[in-house]
């Protein structure tokens, strides 16, 4: 037995200096070169893991940009090729140990000495790379190793580190792009904000009616009032339009994250919307600097814009500037335009009541406001007076005493924004000019006021008083100028009550009115008023007219025939002229209506307006036809200072050069000598009576020598009066409004050249003007611009100069 740690001796050593010992060469001199190998591994083994993490560090990059499941995928694929790799080595290297503790074991000390002399000396040096690729393969062993010494599942304990790391790297990349790509998505929404600009909102086009001295009939359009500031408004009405607007306009940084959420909320529970989340602040936004587009991107760009101008503007401004330039409804805009409209008062004076109910109106203003639906608009009222209370920013006696105030509320309007039948009707041709006009637009009106309220007392009285007694219900008057400029227009008893304009939109039998265009076929054809025609019993096909009294005249003349109105007679003539001839002359007298070829037209079956007729006659004074009747004399372009006529006058009008003085004639005698000698006044004076089938209508239409005027009674229902004839009521109702225009001024019919109108040069400057070329030849070259013809003939018409766009090239005057 030998102790462990003393080598054992052969047999034939001896002590002496000579001996050594068999473990000296494996213990001391062996490790040295290991050692060295191993530091140069392990600095190889870095310098590969260095450029290792390079390439995967460029590989990532190329992962990005090709897909990170890519990157991960190849990733996986080199972790996988390593780990065999070094499995391999690690496997290989302990074969070696192996290999190498057998031959250490068997060999003599000589032989193995001198064959690791030999090794080392024989063996050549490793290049770098085999170097770092052997040090990776000996840490990946090392590595391994050490793992398969631990106890605690190291390998789960790995994977879940790399778990974590991938997980915080996933969450860093995805908070990045997250990042970018609201970046991204602010910048698409903000690119085009109007930042620079803080303009009031372009306002519809404003019409402005006046009459020939100056004073507004009525507007229509956007309607504003004077700014006023905030401090000079009552108390109540920013805190009403708050309460029903926006309740948290005090708290929020100009977008109300709450709201928006409490709206959403509401919406999704009710299935469908029936709360907003915008601001007062994004309101205003909308207001001044957005169109109404509804779109994602509009909604981002309202709340940049909101929380920016909350911090340049603060909450007094941002309230201020929005009540007065907010929609309230029938052209308001802002609540000073609001209080003068409803109520016509200022702002200053509004009660709680009234500004409740302009408050309400702010969310729906062209359906829910005091003129269009008041008792919705004082359903919404009240709500507002219950919040107000609920916040305690009114007490009860005040919420009782503003809803009282509030069950009784009626809107004011001041005058120039009430409406009329006059009013109505000329802001439709309005409308229709206004086509070729940018801006504002000022109309001048034909309207004589002093006659139309005469002419609307004289007709009240006169259905009120007479009418009743004879079973007349309703009545109309148009009075007009020879050429067509009406100076009153009266479409029934009380426009508050109906506002359909009898005058223009009622389409009534005519009776022996419609004689006229019958007797002028004659002239036409060759007769004249001594002409005989036989007045004797007629039957056309089961068709037998009979006259107002049951007799017949025999052979009459056509003045005699025209001026008692004789039914026979003139149906007879009807014949020999041919109704198409008929027909053909109404269109010439500027009649529209459907007219029914049959004979029974000559007696007036056919329905047409008063208007129209009146226009008929007209042209007979005028000595040419048509005559379009116009309730606007001249238009002046806001934005130019131009003034431009209009006439009602055709510029391709058929001059009555023959037959206007015998028909004259005729028309006179029924006022002197027949049917309607009630009309008769000191003076010229002429017209027909006319009644139809059951006096379901009875007219009378003539004219002195500087006024036309028709007159119709009757009822809406078409039931008959009480034997109402045209020359009854109708004639007594033309008489006086005639006198109350002044009567006639000769005593004899004018001449055709005194009736031809006077028509104001366009181009007319209220102000210096830097007119263009063409406005500039318009002026000279084109002294009238006919804006009626030229507006209904072009679409492309632009009244400021009097143009319009051809197919190709520029710009041509319009010469209708």
């Amino acid at each position: 037995m030998t102790d462990d740690k003393t080598p054992d001796r052969p047999d034939h050593a001896t002590d002496g200096a000579g001996a050594e010992p068999l473990a000296a060469p494996r213990g001391d001199t062996a490790p040295a070169p290991q050692d060295a190998d191993l530091s140069q591994a392990a600095r190889a083994f870095w310098a590969a893991l260095m450029r290792a993490l390079g390439r995967g560090g460029r590989g990532l990059g190329r992962a990005a940009s090709t897909g990170i499941g890519q990157g991960g995928a190849a990733l996986r694929g080199l972790s996988s090729r390593a780990a065999r790799t070094g499995t391999a080595a690690v496997d290989k290297l302990r074969a070696q140990r192996e290999t190498a503790r057998s031959s250490g074991g068997d060999a003599g000390p000589e032989t193995q000495g001198g064959s690791q002399d030999t090794a080392q000396s024989a063996a050549p040096r490793l290049s770098l790379g085999a170097r770092a690729v052997q040090g990776w393969r000996n840490a990946t062993a090392r590595r391994r190793a050490r793992l398969d010494q631990r106890k605690l599942r190291p390998a789960a304990t790995v994977r879940a580190t790399r778990w974590v790391w991938r997980t915080v790297f996933g969450l860093a990349f995805l908070l990045l792009l997250g990042i970018v790509l609201a970046g991204g998505v602010l910048v698409w929404a903000v690119r085009d904000l109007p930042l620079a600009d803080m303009l009031p909102p372009l306002e519809e086009p404003t019409l402005t009616v006046e009459d020939e001295a100056g004073d507004t009939l009525f507007t229509r359009g956007a309607y504003r009032a004077g700014y006023v500031p905030l401090d000079e408004m009552p108390g109540h009405l920013p805190q009403a339009v708050s309460a029903i607007e926006d309740r948290r306009f005090r708290e929020h940084p100009g977008v109300d994250i709450e709201g928006i959420g409490r709206a959403m909320w509401r919406n999704i529970s009710s299935g469908g919307v029936v709360e907003g989340g915008s601001t007062i602040t994004q309101q205003l936004v909308k207001v001044l600097y957005l169109d109404p587009e509804r779109t994602y991107k509009r909604k981002l760009q309202e709340m940049v814009l909101a929380l920016g101008l909350e911090r340049q503007l603060g909450k007094d401004r941002i309230m201020e500037l929005y009540l007065n330039s907010t929609y309230l409804g029938a052209g308001a805009w802002g609540m000073p335009a609001a209080a003068q409209l409803y109520f016509d008062k200022p702002v200053q004076e509004l009660s709680l009541a009234q500004s409740a109910i302009l408050a309400a109106t702010i969310r729906a203003p062209s359906a829910i406001n005091p003129e269009s639906d008041l008792d919705r608009a004082r359903e919404r009222a009240e709500v507002v007076l219950s919040v107000m209370r609920d916040l305690e920013w009114i007490d009860a006696a005040a919420f009782e005493s503003a809803s009282a105030e509030l069950a009784t509320l009626e809107p004011t309007p001041p005058p120039a924004r009430a409406g009329s039948y006059f009013a109505d009707w000329v802001l439709d041709e309005a409308q229709e000019l206004s086509g070729a006009v940018d801006g504002p637009l000022n109309v001048t009106a034909t309207l004589d006021m002093e006659l139309q309220a005469k002419a609307e007392k004289i007709l009240r009285d006169a259905i009120a008083g007479r009418g009743a007694e004879a079973g007349a219900s309703q009545g109309a008057i148009v009075a007009m100028t020879p050429d067509g400029r009406v100076r009153a227009m009266v479409g029934g008893v009380d426009y508050e009550t109906s506002q359909f304009n009898r005058a223009t939109d009622a389409m009534r039998q005519p009776g022996s009115t419609f004689k006229l265009p019958v007797y002028l076929a004659a002239l036409v054809m060759g007769a004249d008023p001594d002409t005989r025609l036989p007045d004797e019993p007629i039957d056309i096909d089961g068709y037998a007219p009979e006259n107002f009294n049951g007799r017949y005249a025999g052979m009459v003349t056509l003045r005699e025939a025209f001026t008692r109105s004789l039914n026979a007679a003139t149906v007879r003539l009807a014949q020999e002229v041919g109704i198409e001839q008929v027909i053909e002359v109404s269109r010439q007298l500027g009649i529209e209506s459907d007219l029914t070829p049959t004979p029974s037209l000559a007696l007036g079956s056919s329905e047409v307006s008063l208007l129209d007729m009146t226009e008929a006659y007209a042209a007979i004074l005028a000595g040419r036809a048509p005559i379009a009747a116009t309730g606007i004399a001249s238009l002046k372009l806001g934005d130019t200072g131009v003034a431009l006529s209009v006439s009602g006058s055709d510029p391709n009008a058929v001059k009555l050069n023959r037959t206007r003085k015998p028909m004259l004639s005729m028309l006179r005698d029924v006022v002197q000598n027949g049917t309607g000698k009630r009309a008769a006044i000191d003076g010229f004076a002429a017209g027909k009576t006319g009644t139809s089938q059951n006096s379901r209508d009875a007219w009378f239409i003539g004219f002195t020598d500087r006024l036309v005027v028709g007159v119709w009674v009757g009822n809406d229902d078409n039931s008959p009066m009480n034997d109402v004839t045209g020359g009854g009521l109708p004639t007594e109702i033309w008489r006086e409004v005639v006198l109350a225009a002044g009567g006639a001024g000769a005593a004899r019919a004018p001449s055709a050249e005194s009736q031809t109108p006077v028509r104001v040069r366009r181009g007319t400057d209220v102000t210096s003007t830097n007119a263009d070329r063409l406005r500039r030849t318009a002026a000279q070259e084109q002294p009238n611009c006919n804006v009626r013809a030229c507006s209904r003939a072009y679409r492309s018409f632009r009244a400021s100069d009097c143009s319009f766009q051809p197919y190709s090239g520029p710009r041509k005057l319009c010469t209708r």
